[in-house]
């Protein structure tokens, strides 16, 4: 489950993305939490895990990497967790070559993957096809509420939190 932001949607971002479309993007996380270790090997196996009572809020462990692009330019920091790249954005600086646990709320990326971006091109893995399977909305703390598309500029509600459920594309 990722979130979508109401000022992304206001941009002109995911407008109208509905259950079945499918999206190229990335994902980033807002990083609440961190635990770090200089051990060779994570005690449990890299990967995404997200809490079922909290939509969006996720649990990823694995490998600080801070890639170059063809120039040899740093194109940012990356979390390599197994078959997962999740930029994170973290209140402390998170060192390449780390393993380490973090959590936060995990957001879907248009910008930082964008396809002629040098993220994409230096960490290609990092952007996946998706299909969308569900789409909520989640205002003021209620429950999520299902809706069949994102809405467009013009109706976008500034206080929601817009999710979706993404599947990997056939």
């Amino acid at each position: 489950m990722a979130i979508v932001p109401a000022w992304m949607l206001a941009d002109g971002e995911y407008v109208g993305l509905g259950v079945g479309e499918q999206v190229t993007t990335g994902l980033a996380l807002a990083v609440t939490g961190t635990s770090a270790s200089a051990s060779a090997e994570p005690a449990d196996p890299p990967g995404l895990r997200q809490a079922g009572e909290q939509p969006g809020f996720t649990t990823a462990r694995g490998r600080v990497e801070c890639p170059h692009d063809g120039d040899g330019v740093r194109a940012g920091t990356v979390l390599c967790a197994g078959t997962w790249a999740v930029v994170p954005f973290a209140a402390t600086p998170l060192r390449p070559g780390e393993d380490v646990v973090v959590s936060g709320w995990l957001t879907a990326e248009p910008y930082l993957w964008a396809a002629d971006g040098v993220l994409a091109r230096a960490v290609p893995a990092g952007r996946a096809d998706w299909r969308v399977a569900r789409v909520s909305c989640v205002v003021d703390g209620a429950d999520p509420a299902e809706i069949g598309r994102l809405p467009d500029e013009a109706t976008v509600d500034p206080d929601a939190a817009y999710l979706l459920e993404l599947v990997p594309a056939d």
